[in-house]
């Protein structure tokens, strides 16, 4: 399927692109230079994102929880969009610093979007009975994310921005970000309990995203951000962890385009995919 082999192409390319992303991500430690790449990398993963998350939701019907969850992702995506093209605009103008602060507005409202698309996401699976068991183990989850949430705060986190409405939404931010890294625990139950498989794949992909995106948050709090190893873990992990968010949407539509593919053969072809069924449930079956 020509479609199928373009996405692989696709996703080849993106991995690439992370990888080039944890380069410069380093590098911009070392030679400021280079964080001129910072935005337009972010903002040419979320692009890519917010067009993935429409398509997925667009395969759903309307009003079901999952098209509520991707379309979710695909609005977190677009705010995104314009949270680091503002950002990349700064970066080129003379205003003054107290301007930046004013990113903190589209970045809650992303972060919020995102929580309630990864919780409609656990919702819809919880309703087949995914992801609703849980283990003692798990608890280590939800603790080290309680104390990575609040680890900012202990290394003098705090708004600084020179507007009042601003300050209470820099306070937030780590707050923000581990509630949906605590859903990402609901979401590793799920992939964990699929056993692999490209769904299971995606779901990976944005656990792993939150949990970069919030390490990355805490090596740049001020107790840390003087240290030369957290400025080397806060550049690789925040330019690779938008890359993984990408990722999760791509490999979640090769998901659907698997579907189409088989829905297709079984339609050219029905006896020959049952007997192929039959083999991989079954495989000392004989047809």
């Amino acid at each position: 399927m020509p479609e199928t082999k373009a996405l692989g192409k696709s996703i080849r390319l993106l991995w690439t692109a992370t990888a080039f992303a944890g380069f410069f991500g380093v590098a911009a430690v070392f030679w400021p230079s280079f964080e001129v790449l910072n935005q337009p990398f972010k903002l040419a993963a979320y692009v890519v994102a917010l067009l993935y998350w429409l398509k997925i939701s667009s395969d759903h019907p309307k009003g079901s929880t999952m098209r509520t969850a991707w379309l979710l992702l695909a609005w977190s995506s677009a705010i995104s969009i314009v949270r680091h093209a503002f950002e990349w605009m700064i970066y080129f103008t003379n205003w003054p610093p107290s301007i930046s602060s004013f990113k903190q507005i589209p970045t809650v409202l992303a972060l919020v979007l995102l929580t309630a698309g990864l919780f409609a996401i656990w919702f819809g699976f919880a309703a087949i009975g995914l992801g609703i068991r849980f283990r003692t183990s798990d608890l280590v989850w939800v603790a080290a994310t309680a104390i990575l949430a609040f680890l900012p705060y202990l290394f003098s986190w705090g708004g600084h921005s020179a507007y009042a409405l601003i300050r209470p939404l820099q306070s937030l931010s780590p707050m923000l970000l581990a509630i949906p890294a605590l859903i990402a625990l609901l979401l590793h139950r799920i992939e964990q309990e699929m056993a692999g498989g490209q769904l299971a794949t995606s779901l990976r992909l944005i656990v792993a995203f939150l949990v970069l995106r919030l390490v990355a948050l805490i090596m740049i709090s001020p107790g840390l951000a003087h240290f030369t190893a957290a400025g080397v873990i806060a550049g690789a992990t925040g330019w690779i962890s938008i890359w993984l968010f990408t990722l999760a949407a791509v490999y979640r539509w090769r998901l659907t385009l698997s579907v189409r593919e088989l829905t297709r053969r079984y339609q050219d072809d029905p006896e020959t995919e049952l007997a192929g069924l039959s083999q991989m449930l079954l495989p000392g079956t004989r047809t």
